[in-house]
């Protein structure tokens, strides 16, 4: 590593994008690093659409942030290799690949780095995000509920203070947003170009990674909002009825015939579900400590996304028993029930009582758990949850 203040690159991939890659330029722009030194670098891969080039040129003197054009269309792999070469020529010790249609957080490189510096084996660290893959925290509407730049800094504060600098060893990294340590380039190499325009170049780099003794790792302390495919949708990477290209994935196949097995054990081994629930009971706890939480005992409408609301209602299960539910911007998860006793399994999942407890319906089992809250000093309303007009 150099001396003084490590040195990141954090290389954005563009191609077209008018609808997403000013906000996540400026999102980039805002980061806030405490540890590294940051570069932002717009590599635009010859974006056709008229006018555009000139645009992001522009705002990116506007943000104070490097860009370049490619002279011709390279697609995605040598794009990123540009990236790549740029790190490792400018003596940084650390470069980020990331997609346009992403939404950092202030601290991302900060975190990035911390897993990443957890052991010197680790080749990549793929941040976290509601969708990367198999890799995704699940929210219900991200777009409606995550693509704003206080939610995101809000929700990636909380989910650092549960896992910190966990690495977490994953099959392949992903590159809509994904760290390396630059030496390693130098004994991994770059995205091989037989890749073409874009598509599993960086399974291959994975794997490559992996048969040197590298460990590949997803950062789940390292959370960005991605809307997804906002670049290689606009490229017509993707084959119609496709998220990913078939001839692509014959190479991998080929290159790594084992790979496909060890992706299902992967999956089987339960890891993914145990990160997204303590990420989702994080999240809401952290949530009812900062803003309270409700309880809505009956029919309820679909969550408001305003941002601050916490609530928790019921829903039948399998078996047509009533469970509580908790949900924030879009994150739910059940409630464990304990002993049959709701009342008490909600109030000792969030460590408090409720703000206010709603009935919206006549039924007795939802009266008797009001009066149970009421019980335990929560304020009561009960209303009749029909509609008020046809």
């Amino acid at each position: 590593m150099s001396e003084g203040p490590r040195r990141l690159l954090f290389a954005i991939t563009v191609y077209n994008g008018r609808d997403v890659v000013p906000d996540c330029l400026r999102s980039a722009a805002a980061m806030a690093p405490e540890t590294v030194d940051v570069d932002v670098l717009v590599l635009d891969d010859a974006s056709p659409a008229p006018g555009f080039s000139g645009e992001i040129e522009a705002l990116c003197a506007e943000l104070k942030v490097g860009y370049y054009r490619t002279p011709r269309n390279l697609g995605i792999p040598r794009n990123v290799n540009l990236g790549l070469l740029r790190a490792l020529e400018g003596g940084y010790d650390y470069v980020v690949i990331a997609n346009s249609d992403i939404l950092m957080p202030n601290l991302l490189c900060d975190h990035l780095v911390e897993i990443a510096d957890s052991d010197e084996r680790i080749s990549s660290v793929t941040a976290w995000s509601n969708n990367v893959s198999i890799y995704s925290l699940p929210n219900g509407a991200p777009d409606r509920f995550l693509a704003d730049q206080e939610r995101v800094n809000w929700v990636s504060s909380s989910i650092y203070g549960q896992f910190g600098d966990a690495a977490v060893d994953v099959p392949v990294g992903i590159s809509f947003c994904i760290l390396i340590p630059v030496p390693l380039l130098r004994h991994v190499g770059l995205m091989d170009p037989v890749f073409g325009r874009g598509y599993c170049e960086e399974t291959d780099w994975s794997l490559r990674a992996q048969s040197l003794g590298y460990r590949v790792c997803l950062g789940p302390s390292a959370f960005v909002y991605h809307r997804g495919q906002g670049s290689t949708s606009e490229a017509g990477v993707l084959p119609a009825g496709h998220t990913t290209v078939p001839e692509n994935e014959r190479i991998i196949d080929l290159r790594y015939p084992l790979f496909r097995s060890q992706v299902d054990a992967f999956i089987r081994s339960e890891i993914l579900e145990v990160l997204v629930a303590d990420a989702r009971r994080k999240l809401l706890v952290d949530a009812a400590r900062e803003w309270g939480y409700d309880v809505e005992l009956g029919w309820s409408p679909e969550p408001s996304p305003e941002w601050g609301e916490i609530t928790v209602a019921l829903e039948p299960d399998h078996k047509g028993r009533p469970v509580p539910v908790a949900r924030f911007i879009g994150f739910a998860q059940r409630i464990p029930v304990i002993d049959d006793d709701i009342t008490t399994s909600i109030i000792e999942y969030f460590s408090r009582k409720p703000a206010s407890v709603r009935t919206v319906g006549p039924e007795k089992p939802l009266h008797d758990l009001a009066e149970a809250f009421a019980s335990l000093g929560s304020g009561v309303v009960h209303e009749i949850g029909y509609p008020a007009r046809v």
